[in-house]
């Protein structure tokens, strides 16, 4: 059975990181423009706060998408 490499796991949650912060920050910069800046500053740091999560869960995700690629490369 093939197995996934460190430099390709690596890549792997570097590409997920940068997806899924960058997309997110997209997202809260949208919801900005759209509804203007928050009236509370604390609301600054829960934002910060979900941007820095969206960067650091998809690490999280990076082994069962390898457990799921190795099933697919078994089958070959």
């Amino acid at each position: 059975m093939k197995s996934i490499s460190k430099k390709g796991s690596r890549r792997l949650r570097i590409l997920s990181s940068l997806a899924g912060g960058g997309l997110c920050a997209i997202s809260l910069a949208m919801v900005l423009v759209f509804y203007g800046m928050p009236y509370d500053p604390i609301w600054w740091l829960v934002m910060a706060l979900i941007i820095l999560a969206s960067f650091v869960v998809p690490c999280f995700f990076v082994r069962p998408i390898e457990w799921v690629i190795e099933g697919y490369l078994a089958d070959q």
